[in-house]
């Protein structure tokens, strides 16, 4: 294609779609779904009391979570991280009964979120990279019952490292990034704790397509390294380009569960608007 025959849009389709087959390629063989990790058993959550959801993700792989606006989709992953209280069903944590009266439950058994809205209740604009990223593991970070700003520098530079978060130092304000390297700053605070589950809400939106790449690049890493990571997203190609499998909701519940052979935007859609692909 010449020049004046590209947007931008297509131009971003053409880029993801290379970039996601040649990390297909790469992976593929290696890859191979674990044991389930976090189990939902007819979970039901405050938006959708009387929807209840079963669903499994597994160690080692991505499971795309697909909808409509309002299906439930940030509502389900409240509830898993502890924010909302379910209204009933069962969690589980590696064959375990899991009970979340909170966040800090959540993270101190290892699960963790990446929000929809990053600079909202993602992270702290106004404190620094280091400081972020200490935040929710202050206790590790602690001597004789202070911050240590030596031990939290530490983990702040090993972070901006791994995850090539571009800013002069990491006493930057965080507020002053841009969206792609505040999104990984938001990683960083919980990659630095070792995470069983991830969560990631609309983990690539309003970010440039080179933050966009390195994003999934750290989402198939994590997986790779055998952490359940769950993607919730409203982009179709995303969803279909990264997950290992999709499950979709419409109104609160499970409408169907896609495996690679099964992946196409008409099947996604069908199940979004409730109905069986053929």
């Amino acid at each position: 294609l010449g020049k004046h025959d590209i947007g931008h849009d297509q131009m971003v389709k053409l880029m993801i779609g290379r970039m996601l087959k040649e990390r297909e390629k790469a992976s593929e063989a290696a890859r191979a779904p674990g044991a389930v990790a976090l189990a939902a058993k007819a979970i039901r959550t405050p938006a959708y009391p009387g929807r209840p959801v079963d669903l499994d993700v597994r160690r080692g792989e991505i499971l795309g979570l697909a909808g409509l606006v309002g299906s439930g989709r940030t509502e389900l992953a409240r509830v898993f991280f502890g924010i909302d209280s379910k209204l009933g069903g069962a969690l589980e944590l590696d064959g375990k009964p899991l009970a979340l009266a909170s966040a800090a439950d959540a993270v101190a058994h290892g699960i963790f979120l990446v929000p929809e809205d990053r600079k909202l209740t993602g992270i702290l604009l106004d404190l620094s990279i280091a400081q972020n990223i200490s935040l929710p593991n202050l206790p590790a970070h602690a001597r004789r019952s202070l911050v240590s700003s030596s031990a939290e520098t530490a983990t702040a530079e090993k972070q901006k490292k791994d995850l090539g978060i571009k800013a002069p130092s990491v006493q930057t304000r965080t507020g002053t990034l841009s969206g792609g390297n505040q999104q990984k700053v938001v990683l960083g605070k919980w990659l630095a704790m070792n995470p069983k589950v991830m969560i990631l809400d609309e983990p690539t939106r309003g970010i440039d397509i080179g933050a966009k790449a390195e994003i999934y690049g750290l989402m198939r890493a994590l997986a790779d390294a055998g952490v359940a990571v769950l993607m919730i997203s409203s982009d179709m190609e995303e969803v279909i380009g990264v997950s290992d499998r999709i499950a979709v909701m419409h109104e609160g519940q499970i409408s169907g569960i896609l495996d690679k052979d099964r992946f196409s935007q008409e099947n996604v859609l069908l199940l979004a608007v409730g109905k069986q692909p053929k």
